[in-house]
């Protein structure tokens, strides 16, 4: 299963109002050619995915939020899997694309292509719901049930490595600065609140 495949399997389950954090490397360019919109949080630091899903899944317990982690970020921060399995906030879906190397920085190997399977760690944690899949219609079956289960979730999607190939014109066009502004004021906008009211005025 290749990412991109793995990404339209699972895009028209995700709606405008829900809330993503995604990891980096080609996810970025994947997503942001599926679904363009602001509801998205492109972080710029492994380890870092999960962790701020989960500060936004209890900020806003209301909402769907969903992190699209990868293996080699996931494995910068095994720690959060333990604090998922305390607090298993049911408005969490964790989907890991595992391709078992550090794609971004030309493909050393992870140690999920060995012995490490990050789905049953998490199920140690103490998380729910965690599963494998390695083929689009199961994994849209099973992202889809776990949205809609009121359970936090987690999910592994073993994918190939390879980047999908897009154009200079389709790559995204932003910076880590900019989404964040971005993100911020589309949650302002959904939840109806101020979250940074920007430089104080004299």
């Amino acid at each position: 299963m290749r990412r991109i495949d793995a990404f339209r399997a699972i895009a028209p389950a995700i709606a405008a109002e829900d809330l993503v954090t995604t990891s980096i490397g080609a996810t970025w360019d994947d997503w942001w050619n599926l679904k363009p919109a602001d509801n998205t949080f492109f972080t710029g630091v492994l380890g870092s995915v999960t962790s701020t899903a989960l500060g936004l899944a209890v900020s806003l317990p209301h909402r769907r939020i969903i992190a699209f982690e990868s293996d080699g970020s996931m494995l910068m921060n095994t720690g959060i899997l333990c604090t998922l399995g305390a607090e298993r906030p049911p408005n969490l879906t964790v989907l890991v694309f595992d391709n078992g190397i550090y794609e971004n920085i030309g493909g050393p190997p992870t140690l999920t292509s060995r012995n490490t399977d990050l789905a049953r760690m998490a199920e140690g944690a103490g998380c729910l719901n965690c599963a494998t899949v390695d083929d689009p219609d199961a994994l849209a079956e099973r992202f889809s049930a776990m949205l809609d289960d009121g359970e936090m979730g987690y999910l592994v999607a073993k994918i190939e490595p390879g980047k999908y190939p897009w154009e200079w014109k389709d790559r995204k066009p932003t910076d880590g600065i900019e989404d964040k502004y971005r993100f911020l004021r589309y949650v302002e906008e959904l939840e109806g609140v101020v979250i940074h009211p920007g430089a104080p005025q004299n």
